[in-house]
């Protein structure tokens, strides 16, 4: 219950908000429970996670941005810079008086000349007192072949012919959308001044799909290099893409110096596919050799900024202007169970990703199946990428938010059954015997690394709650009906349920008291639902279906007797 408040936090006026409780938080659990950062130089458990109900809907948009919406901001962009590239540099014979017949076409046609929308303009405007409207004058020059100044001259030729009702919006390009958000367009059109913030925000999302999905530090990603991902198929079918890059944790010279730029890594990471359509986004972005860089260089007009690589300070910041663009996206399209809330811990920036991630894979966000999936993939692939290595820093932070989710269950369930609470089900007395073990061997005491990789080692002690299925899975890889492989199963196969395959027969389920009381809830909705009529035959059918299945359930837990035998008393 104190998780679920602590999980309302950045929906709640920051005076009611409950502070993150110890068991949720790594770097309480890693300070009180796991030791100092004696254990951990780098001090990366010290680091608050990134709280679920921002992640969440982050890496919804983030995804959905590199995924769905890439195609139409490339698009827009490459039209763009075609544009830009017709601009010639000296101004040519003729030019102003070109523009000036252009300008003087439109209005005799009964149209608007076209008005810069871009940031500043308006500023620019009252800056220099200026009657008119600021003119889209780089637009107007990539149209005609003039340069800005031709443009610009041809405006003033006209200044005493023009009046603000002459100027209309700012100019869109021609360019078609198919992008859509649900069942709508994601806009009507991408207007020409649009595009440089536009593929800021998508240069944004890739970058958080790489350093979330990866578990990549923030200097290991801001370092990434064209070329960096290749796609390998193996012998047995199975497609794994690659990422080859620079690390820098570690890297001395032979007088113990820090190498500030760092060493190629000898293996490389393994990624999902979302990771390497991110890194092909921001391949076709950026022109030169650097994926992440402080200016988007070749979209930039007329800048003279060398090409530097993107801060971390940089990252969050635009971070911070991608969260408000996607909030207007999902205000606009009427979805407020999409908008990204403030982060109560503060600014969201790359080196809280790491841990967050090891948060979710063994906290998957119950309801999400699509996200649940993501988390597991996520997990075997950061498995694969530092399993191989010498200092698998990644792997140790993916052990230890497994054990501590473990340990949290494992309380939990001696607490139910202390207090009395009944547990049915074909693995209840695995369940009674797991908490007794783990109130026997770690009950009260200091969980430190070594403690945590028992815990997670140990084969009866694999208790994983799935609240939206009401049960607890007793994970046995053998006999887990979630495991298609199960017949194969070696050391122990699948050392995690599949929560999207649980299925009602499977020999690993227990439940409890307080699931069956959830699962009477239920019900009573169910029943609540049929009397009010307004579900569509097919669903009514289905849930009156699922309904006898869940009843069922409450009565053979109902006929269940008590255990003879207290939880918590020593065999």
């Amino acid at each position: 219950m104190i998780s679920r408040l602590w999980a309302y936090a950045p929906y709640l006026p920051e005076r009611d908000r409950l502070v993150m409780p110890p068991w949720e938080d790594p770097a309480a659990v890693m300070s009180d429970f796991l030791g100092t950062n004696d254990d951990t130089p780098d001090g990366e458990n010290s680091v608050a996670i990134v709280h679920p109900a921002v992640m969440a809907p982050l890496l919804v948009w983030a995804l959905r941005t590199v995924l769905d919406l890439a195609p139409d901001i490339l698009t827009a962009a490459r039209e763009h810079r075609r544009l830009l590239g017709t601009i010639p540099d000296r101004a040519p014979r003729g030019g102003t008086e070109t523009a000036v017949a252009h300008l003087r076409g439109l209005l005799a046609a009964g149209q608007k000349l076209p008005s810069s929308g871009a940031p500043g303009a308006t500023a620019v405007r009252a800056r220099f007192g200026g009657p008119l409207p600021p003119m889209a004058n780089t637009f107007l020059a990539g149209t005609l072949g003039v340069t800005t100044s031709q443009v610009a001259r041809a405006r003033g030729i006209l200044a005493d012919e023009l009046t603000p009702a002459d100027f209309g919006s700012a100019p869109l390009l021609d360019v078609p959308l198919t992008a859509r958000i649900g069942a709508a367009p994601w806009r009507g059109a991408i207007g020409f001044d649009d595009v440089d913030v536009l593929v800021l925000h998508l240069s944004t999302a890739a970058l958080i799909c790489c350093a979330y999905l990866s578990g990549m530090r923030p200097e290991e990603v801001l370092a990434l290099r064209r070329g960096c991902c290749t796609r390998v198929e193996r012998d047995d079918g199975t497609v794994r893409f690659e990422i080859r890059g620079r690390h820098f944790k570690g890297v001395l010279d032979e007088e113990g110096n820090a190498i500030g730029e760092g060493e190629q890594r000898a293996d490389p990471w393994i990624v999902l596919e979302p990771v390497a359509r991110a890194i092909a986004v921001v391949e076709e972005l950026e022109d030169g050799e650097q994926l992440f860089t402080r200016t988007l260089y070749r979209y930039a007009k007329g800048t003279c900024m060398p090409r530097t690589g993107q801060s971390s300070d940089t990252a969050v910041e635009r971070i911070r202007a991608f969260t408000a663009w996607a909030n207007q996206l999902a205000a606009a399209h009427d979805r407020p169970h999409e908008l990204i809330p403030p982060d109560p811990d503060g600014a969201v920036a790359l080196r809280r990703f790491r841990r967050t991630v090891a948060w979710f894979i063994y906290r998957q966000p119950g309801g999400r199946i699509a996200l649940a999936v993501q988390y597991g993939h996520a997990a075997t692939a950061m498995s694969e990428s530092y399993a191989g290595r010498s200092k698998a820093d990644m792997l140790e932070v993916l052990d230890q938010e497994k054990g501590l989710a473990l340990a949290e269950t494992l309380t939990e369930a001696g607490e139910r059954l202390a207090a009395g609470e009944k547990v049915s089900g074909p693995a209840a007395d695995r369940y009674r015997a797991a908490a007794v073990e783990f109130s026997d061997r770690y009950a009260g005491t200091y969980l430190g690394r070594r403690e945590l990789r028992a815990l997670v080692a140990n084969p009866r002690l694999q208790v994983y709650e799935d609240p939206k299925a009401f049960l607890t899975c007793n994970h046995d890889a053998f006999t887990a009906l979630c495991n298609p492989d199960r017949d194969r199963a070696r050391d122990g196969g699948r050392s995690t349920p599949d929560h999207s395959r649980c299925h009602p027969a499977c020999a690993n389920i227990s439940q409890t008291d307080s699931q069956i009381s959830a699962l009477r809830t239920e019900v009573a909705r169910i029943d609540a639902d049929t009397d009010a009529g307004l579900d569509p035959y097919p669903i009514a059918a289905r849930e009156q279906q699922r309904k006898n299945l869940l009843t069922a359930i409450i009565r053979r837990h109902d006929a269940q007797q008590p255990a003879d035998t207290e939880p918590t008393e020593r065999r």
